[in-house]
């Protein structure tokens, strides 16, 4: 009897800490992520418009799962980690935010903008992949233009790996960001040239 009632209150213990949450590690539980910016900054160009996207972005990933990949030919679709919004809209935010911050204006504007805003610049931006194996890379690859007054001024191709340091969904989610970071650098860097 007394075995009975300590397998039944482990059971119980058991079924109470899987319900409680846990770390990352925690497999019962679905957890959601969240792409991140550049820290805001004060602005000072008050005069430069950007304009963002079109941002197109694979089929495969747009989806709530996080996409990594096994191998150069299987990919691994994470139920358990997914995105808390939609991840198109992660990318267009956190590009619209890194950019804001690098050019130092409020004005920066995602696609479609209001009729009224004209921006100095516009970005558009084709994501052909953005995923990679959890600790070990992620690869950003984009064909982007950039328009000034609805004229194609420059097209450029970019191919950004980044390391994804540790193993959890977290750190690749990291990585994520800090390749959009280069990504929005590489396009800051080409504005303030011309």
């Amino acid at each position: 009897m007394k075995l009975l009632l300590v397998l039944l209150l482990s059971t119980l213990l058991g079924a109470c800490s899987s319900l409680s949450g846990g770390g990352e590690d925690d497999s019962g539980n679905t957890r959601f992520y969240s792409l991140s910016s550049l820290p805001a900054v004060t602005t000072s160009n008050t005069k430069l418009r950007i304009g963002v996207g079109p941002v197109e972005i694979p089929r495969l990933l747009n989806r709530p799962q996080i996409i990594s990949r096994k191998n150069s030919n299987e990919i691994i679709m994470a139920e358990k980690h997914q995105w808390g919004g939609s991840y198109k809209e992660e990318i267009i935010q956190s590009l619209t935010d890194n950019l804001s911050t690098l050019l130092k204006t409020d004005s920066v504007e995602q696609y479609p903008w209001k009729f009224s805003f004209k921006p100095s610049y516009q970005v558009r931006i084709n994501i052909e992949r953005f995923d990679g194996e959890i600790g070990k890379n992620i690869s950003l690859k984009a064909r982007w233009r950039l328009l000034q007054n609805n004229k194609e001024i420059l097209v450029k191709q970019t191919l950004i790996n980044t390391p994804v340091h540790g193993k959890s969904y977290s750190d690749y989610v990291k990585a994520q960001s800090q390749a959009l970071e280069v990504f929005s650098k590489q396009i800051t860097d080409k504005i303030k040239r011309l």
